[in-house]
């Protein structure tokens, strides 16, 4: 076999490896989340808008979804767009279960009676129990609270939280591969220098 042959078998073997990595990494991440939500009266919670325009809440008691915890299990979910920060605390028996992050994007939008506040958030803290469910140490989410602007009421809230994604390993992999074929391809132009 010529070295130029071993050089694109090399490449296309590494783009394979590369291609399968990424796949299965996507699959992981979305079929793994935690989903806290509540809707009506189960929501329990105020949000209070600031004179500055920010937001905060009073505490918005949701139950997880997804099935990682026992069904019916209670978390406070709290919220001050103005520091940014957000945390869901376990309730009971689950006290010791705290997630605490940090709102990236946070989006206000008005309906009739209604206000809806969106937002993103990462999650640099959360249960080492969680972690190894995610298989990486962070997380992050997409997610909203609905509230009656007459009463400050919270009508719905829903968070998925789902693994951080760890873009280094196939990064790292795709730079020793082209530094690998850059090395082959200046031995092969060596090679053909001295022939």
């Amino acid at each position: 076999m010529s070295v130029p042959k071993a050089v694109s078998r090399l490449l296309l073997t590494g783009i394979a490896v590369l291609v399968a990595a990424l796949s299965a990494q996507t699959a992981r991440a979305d079929d793994i989340y935690l989903d806290f939500a509540c809707s009506g009266a189960p929501c329990n919670g105020t949000i209070v808008q600031a004179p500055d325009g920010g937001y905060s809440t009073t505490g918005i008691t949701v139950t997880e979804g997804s099935g990682f915890y026992a069904p019916g299990s209670l978390f406070t979910l709290a919220f001050d767009s103005d520091s940014g920060a957000i945390s869901i605390v376990g309730q009971g028996a689950l006290s010791g279960e705290v997630f605490d992050g940090t709102i990236t994007k946070f989006t206000p939008g008005s309906g009739n009676a209604t206000i809806t506040l969106s937002f993103l958030a990462d999650w640099p803290v959360i249960p080492t129990d969680v972690q190894s469910y995610f298989n990486t140490p962070t997380g992050y989410d997409s997610g909203f609270a609905i509230f009656l602007s007459s009463t400050d009421s919270v009508t719905s809230a829903d968070i998925t939280i789902t693994p951080a994604p760890e873009p280094a390993a196939p990064i790292l992999l795709t730079a020793g591969l082209l530094g690998l074929g850059f090395v082959m391809k200046r031995k092969v132009a060596a090679a053909g220098a001295v022939a």
